[in-house]
C-alpha cells in the first residue's frame, strides 16, 4: 500500500477511530481542515450553602435607585466613581430598581428578591442566582425591577434580600402619592 493509497482510504478511517476516541476521553477533537475549536462547554457549577452570617457578609451595598446600568457595565465605588444614584423616595406609578453589590465568592449564589407593599404583603419576588464562577472582579452587581404597573400603593415598601435562602437586608422605600 502507498502512501497516497492509505491517505485515501485509512486515513479516513484513522481520522474517525481518532474523534471517537477524542470523543470517548473528553478531550476536544480539533480538526486540521482550518475549522475554529469550539470551546469546552464549562457546567454549570452547583449553589453554595452558607450559614446566614456568611451570607450577610457577602452585601457590599444595597440600595435603589431610578437609573440603572447597562448590562455589563464595569463600575467603580472609589476613583472614577459611576454607580448609579441612590433614591430614597418614589412616586406611585413611576418604575424603581433595587440596586446591589454581592462580594465575590467565586461560586453560584441563589439570590431572591422579594417586594413587599405596605399593607406586608409579598406584591413580588424575583429568584435571581449569581454565578461568579467566571468572574474575575472583587464585586458582582445585580438590579431587580418593579415596574409602574406594580407600584400602585402609596406608604413606606420593603424589598427583603435573601441569599442561600436567608434574609441578609430589608430596605424601606417611601412611595408618595
Amino acid at each position: 500500500m502507498t502512501v497516497s493509497t492509505w491517505a485515501a482510504t485509512g486515513g479516513r478511517r484513522l481520522g474517525k477511530i481518532l474523534r471517537l476516541v477524542y470523543t470517548c476521553c473528553d478531550v476536544p477533537f480539533q480538526s486540521r481542515r482550518g475549522s475554529k475549536p469550539r470551546p469546552p462547554r464549562r457546567p454549570t457549577p452547583a449553589a453554595l450553602t452558607l450559614s446566614g452570617i456568611e451570607a450577610a457578609s457577602l452585601v457590599k451595598f444595597a440600595y435603589f435607585t431610578d437609573t440603572a446600568p447597562a448590562p455589563g457595565t464595569l463600575l467603580f465605588t472609589a476613583f472614577r466613581r459611576n454607580m448609579p444614584p441612590g433614591v430614597t423616595e418614589f412616586t406611585v406609578r413611576n418604575p424603581v430598581t433595587f440596586f446591589y453589590g454581592i462580594q465575590q465568592t467565586g461560586g453560584l449564589l441563589n439570590i431572591q428578591v422579594r417586594w413587599i407593599n405596605p399593607d406586608g404583603m409579598v406584591t413580588r419576588t424575583s429568584d435571581l442566582p449569581m454565578d461568579q464562577s467566571q468572574e474575575g472582579a472583587l464585586w458582582t452587581w445585580q438590579v431587580d425591577r418593579l415596574e409602574k404597573r406594580d407600584l400602585t400603593q402609596a406608604g413606606v415598601w420593603v424589598v427583603e434580600l435573601l441569599i442561600s435562602g436567608h434574609r441578609v437586608g430589608r430596605y424601606p422605600l417611601l412611595v408618595r402619592a
